[in-house]
């Protein structure tokens, strides 16, 4: 599985000529299939001489590089017309906001999952949206709970709240257990924060009838209480 950020810039080797070819530029994809079906090739060009590998002829996605064959397995576009059609397309999933059916907004794609075997995008990795009101970073949400694949929108299922699932260095937990966990400790601040409130409320009243008492204790006595001088 390898993310789809990570295949740019990637150099394309022929196995048979032992050469260079180009560098991956980008990947097709076919949304309805929510499958990689070719990745774009620069050789000093675009469209007419702009040129693409079929994911099925690929040999082998590397760390380092794309492997063909040979060099013929890179073909024009002219000669692709559903990907040449998906080009004009302009599918592209990374940006693209992520809303359920009834209408909560998720976030926004960040990257998204390739299958190496097979193409097949295996999930997407968002941000923001409903998610920054429960966790600060980015979740994974598996592929099986995207509907449609849109220029603009990428719908999901009402569970997909429920299903994702959060990235914190390598640790994986369900949104659905961070937003109850960040409901608890929101509680108890609140609660905290009363039992603050309350206590620094008790102890003002106190302070203040400490302050009367010791002023009446203190004050001067009425003249009307006061001893009248013996008279001459």
């Amino acid at each position: 599985m390898r993310k789809s950020k990570q295949f740019l810039n990637l150099p394309v080797i022929s196995l048979e000529e032992g050469t260079q070819i180009g560098l991956i530029k980008g990947l097709i994809v076919n949304p309805a299939s929510k499958k990689v079906i070719a990745l774009a090739v620069d050789q000093k060009g675009w469209f007419n001489d702009q040129k693409f590998i079929p994911y099925g002829k690929i040999h082998s996605v590397g760390d380092d590089a794309v492997t063909v064959n040979h060099s013929a397995i890179v073909q024009k576009g002219n000669s692709l017309s559903e990907i040449i059609g998906l080009v004009k397309e302009k599918n592209n999933i990374n940006g693209v906001r992520i809303i359920t059916e009834n209408g909560t907004m998720l976030g926004q794609v960040d990257d998204y999952y390739v299958n190496l075997a097979s193409g097949d995008i295996v999930g997407m990795e968002f941000g923001g949206g409903y998610l920054s009101g429960v966790y600060s970073g980015s979740a994974f949400l598996d592929i099986d709970h995207v509907l449609t694949i849109g220029k603009e929108m990428i719908v999901c299922t009402d569970e997909a709240m429920e299903k994702a699932v959060k990235l914190d260095g390598g640790l994986h937990d369900r949104l659905q257990d961070v937003k109850e966990s960040t409901g608890k400790l929101l509680e108890a601040t609140v609660q905290k924060s009363k039992s603050i409130g309350s206590n620094l409320g008790s102890n003002v009243t106190r302070s203040i009838s400490r302050l009367k008492r010791n002023k009446d204790d203190h004050a001067p006595q009425d003249d009307a209480n006061k001893e009248e001088p013996p008279k001459e």
